[in-house]
C-alpha cells in the first residue's frame, strides 16, 4: 500500500515536471492578437543585429508615436550590451521577432537537408535562446525573403505571422499589391510581404514611393508593410543595407500626418 502510494506520487511529480518543462520549449505561440485592427496603418520592420543603432532612435520613434518590429538573428552571439538594447526597445513598445539562428535561406536549406532539419537547426534553437533571454517571439522574418508554401505552412506552427519580401522592378512601390493588406484580412494572413524602404537621402526616389504607398493604404483601408535594416547616417560606418536617420524621420512624420496607425507584428 505504502509502495503503491509512493509510486503514484512519483508519477504525478513526473507529469508536473514534464508540463513545466514543456511550457518553455519552442512551439506554437498564443494565437490571440493584442490589438483590434480597425484602422489603416503601416508595419515598419527592421532586420538583423543593429540594435545599438536602433536603440538610439527610441526618442525619434516616440516623437511620432511609432512602434515598429525588430527581427533578430544570431541571438546566441549577442553581447550583454546588445541584449540590453533590445530590452530597452521592447520596453519602449516595440516588438522583437525572430530572424532565424544563422540567417539561413529557408527554402534552399530544407530542399537540401529536409524540413525537419531546417526546423531543428534554424528555428527551435533561435526561439529557445530568445526565450532564455526573456523574449517570446510571435513573428518571424525570412532571411533574404526565401520562402514558399511549405515553409509558410511549417513555420506557422511556431509563429502567428511571417514576413517575407516583394519588390517589383521598374514599378513604383504603390503598384506592388502584394505588400498591401486589407485590414479585415490581416488576422487570417499568415505570411505578409514587405517592400524594402531604405532611402539614404531626402531626394531618394524610394522615399517618394513610400509616401505614395502610405496614401494608398489610408485611402483603401489597408496596411502597408515596409522593411529596412540598420539606421545610420551615410557618413558613418555600418552595414550596406540601412535607412538614414533624416529620411526615416520624414517617413514617420508623413505616416503620422496621413493618419496611419503604426502597428507591430505583435499587434496582429
Amino acid at each position: 500500500m505504502i509502495k503503491d502510494k509512493f509510486i503514484k506520487i512519483f508519477q504525478v511529480m513526473l507529469i508536473c515536471i514534464f508540463l513545466f518543462s514543456s511550457s518553455f520549449a519552442a512551439g506554437p505561440v498564443d494565437s490571440t492578437p493584442t490589438t483590434l485592427i480597425t484602422k489603416p496603418g503601416v508595419l515598419l520592420t527592421f532586420d538583423d543585429c543593429n540594435m545599438i543603432n536602433w536603440e538610439k532612435q527610441i526618442p525619434l520613434f516616440k516623437k511620432y508615436g511609432a512602434h515598429v518590429t525588430f527581427f533578430i538573428d544570431k541571438f546566441d552571439k549577442l553581447s550583454p550590451e546588445q541584449i540590453k538594447a533590445l530590452k530597452n526597445l521592447e520596453q519602449a513598445g516595440h516588438a522583437i521577432g525572430c530572424h532565424g539562428l544563422r540567417h539561413r535561406r529557408a527554402v534552399e536549406y530544407y530542399k537540401e537537408f529536409g524540413m525537419a532539419k531546417y526546423i531543428e537547426d534554424e528555428i527551435i534553437p533561435a526561439i529557445d535562446i530568445m526565450k532564455d533571454n526573456g523574449f517570446f517571439p510571435t513573428c518571424f522574418a525570412y532571411p533574404m525573403s526565401n520562402n514558399d508554401d511549405s515553409t509558410d505552412t511549417t513555420l506557422l506552427k511556431y509563429f502567428r505571422h511571417l514576413r517575407s519580401g516583394s519588390n517589383l522592378k521598374n514599378k513604383g512601390l504603390v503598384h506592388n499589391n502584394k505588400i498591401f493588406m486589407k485590414i479585415q484580412d490581416i488576422a487570417k494572413a499568415g505570411c505578409l510581404y514587405g517592400s524594402s524602404c531604405q532611402p539614404h537621402t531626402l531626394d531618394d526616389e524610394i522615399l517618394v514611393q513610400s509616401y505614395e504607398g502610405m496614401d494608398r493604404a489610408f485611402k483603401n483601408d489597408e496596411i502597408v508593410v515596409l522593411y529596412a535594416h540598420d539606421i545610420r547616417n551615410p557618413e558613418t560606418r555600418g552595414p550596406k543595407n540601412y535607412i538614414a536617420i533624416e529620411p526615416l524621420e520624414k517617413l514617420l512624420a508623413y505616416a503620422q500626418k496621413t493618419g496611419l496607425h503604426f502597428y507591430t507584428f505583435d499587434d496582429l
